[in-house]
């Protein structure tokens, strides 16, 4: 089983849709995802195709806190078959309030008991570095930056790298690092744009994938309960995502966890 966990402390730059890009790649390559919705607000599951309807056996936060297995709580994916989710709800609110001690180490704990059941793993992270977020990274044999191409979210890049220096590299999981950067939400035409994108090139080299553009096909698969690549395949959007996670795929290949 190999987990990949997708991070970065800031909202609204296409973190949540690479994710789910990510979990589209993965199927499409032949294996059994596990996504993993770590947000409360239920991004990466309603792009899973969960709606307020969708009948759950559990929820993230309830595996979590050892109320529901793993296994019982994973519901299959309406609109990517292939994939389970594992629900993000309001719930996520109150266990990070009032967290289990082990809550940091929970997902790398509980994830080699489902490893016969699937091939890889794709965990959402809220914006931010509070414990949910933490126990994605320790969880992760790769992290994944998805960098909107615009100063505040360059700026959270090395928020990212401490946070996991300090709280993740050092005892929980060492040599951990950030494994893959995604510019997102790409106008070359714009001087900033263009700026940010050459020094995530000049920063981290091979570890940045190719740019994804803005693009209205993101909002509207969004809308749809679908991923980018499913809504609308043909959209340069789509084609983007396409060329950023076979950039992925292809540099973490062979990482599997043990």
């Amino acid at each position: 089983m190999i987990v990949y966990t997708i991070a970065l402390p800031k909202g609204g730059g296409g973190k949540t849709a690479a994710a789910a890009e990510l979990v589209w790649a993965l199927v499409q390559a032949g294996l059994r995802v596990l996504a993993i919705d770590l947000d409360q607000q239920g991004n990466l599951s309603a792009r899973m195709g969960i709606t307020p309807d969708t009948e759950l056996a559990g929820t993230t936060a309830e595996v979590i806190d050892a109320s529901v297995e793993i296994s019982d709580a994973a519901e299959p994916a309406p609109s990517l078959p292939g994939a389970h989710i594992l629900v993000g709800a309001h719930d996520l609110t109150a266990l990070e309030q009032a967290p289990p001690a082990d809550l940091v180490t929970s997902l790398r704990d509980m994830l080699p008991a489902v490893a016969d059941r699937w091939d890889a793993v794709v965990i959402d992270t809220p914006p931010n570095v509070g414990g949910l977020t933490l126990a994605g990274l320790a969880a992760a044999d790769h992290v994944v930056a998805p960098v909107q191409a615009a100063t505040e979210a360059y700026d959270q890049v090395e928020r990212l790298e401490a946070t996991i220096a300090e709280r993740i590299a050092r005892r929980v999981r060492p040599g951990q690092r950030v494994a893959a950067f995604i510019p997102t939400m790409v106008d070359r035409r714009r001087l900033l744009d263009r700026e940010v994108l050459t020094a995530l090139e000049e920063r981290f080299g091979d570890r940045v994938t190719p740019p994804i553009r803005q693009g209205v096909a993101v909002r509207d698969a969004y809308t749809a309960g679908m991923t980018v690549s499913a809504y609308d395949p043909r959209s340069a959007v789509a084609q983007d995502f396409r060329a950023a996670m076979d950039h992925l795929l292809t540099t973490t290949r062979g990482a599997a966890r043990a």
